[in-house]
């Protein structure tokens, strides 16, 4: 064994027999600045994660509402529109298309226009057929700022003179179609529900 070398120095020409120093990150007073700065960047990272929960809960329970809004107003357009198109007379066919057309919109409006009650029901002018409609549930099924499905639930009370019996009370369902024209939703159109 060799007599270790008071001059010895390791591969990085550090003296390995001198005096050893404590790093300075070691030190107490630098010790005290990095928990006061650790304490500082934690707070303020959770004033911004507290920021951030907040504005997140706030904003969709805002948007929610709005969107809660825009869902009643189309269910009553949607409950307005069908109950109108759907119920009529004979003696009331031209005030119908004054009362129903506003409230129709594209290939409904104008299948509307030249067909009268029979876009609902068929022959309805040529066997002169009476409705009236009763709206009795909506559930939007589908809706952005301007289009929505709409499923519909219907009582239909229809009296065909020519049938037997004349008279019948008829549950339907129907997809409604919605469409916001200037402000105002519109039927635009309707289906039956069924499969496919």
């Amino acid at each position: 064994m060799t007599k270790h070398d008071p001059t010895e120095r390791d591969m990085t020409g550090h003296d390995m027999n001198g005096p050893r120093h404590t790093p300075p990150a070691s030190r107490p007073e630098h010790l005290g600045r990095r928990r006061k700065a650790v304490a500082a960047i934690l707070g303020l990272a959770l004033i911004v994660l507290l920021t951030i929960a907040v504005v997140g809960f706030i904003g969709p329970q805002t948007r929610g509402d709005e969107r809660e809004g825009q869902r009643r107003e189309i269910q009553a357009a949607t409950s307005d529109a069908v109950s109108a198109l759907m119920t009529f007379t004979p003696q009331t066919l031209a005030d119908q298309q004054q009362m129903v057309g506003p409230r129709l919109t594209g290939r409904l409006l104008l299948d509307f226009r030249s067909r009268g009650p029979a876009v609902v029901l068929p022959a309805a002018v040529d066997l002169g057929a009476q409705m009236s409609a009763q709206v009795v549930a909506t559930a939007v099924n589908r809706m952005d700022s301007d289009s929505a499905r709409v499923l519909v639930f219907v009582n239909q009370d229809i009296t065909v003179p020519t049938a037997d019996p004349a008279q019948q009370v008829v549950a339907v369902s129907r997809w409604a179609d919605m469409r916001k024209v200037d402000g105002n939703w519109l039927l635009a159109g309707l289906q039956p529900v069924g499969p496919g």
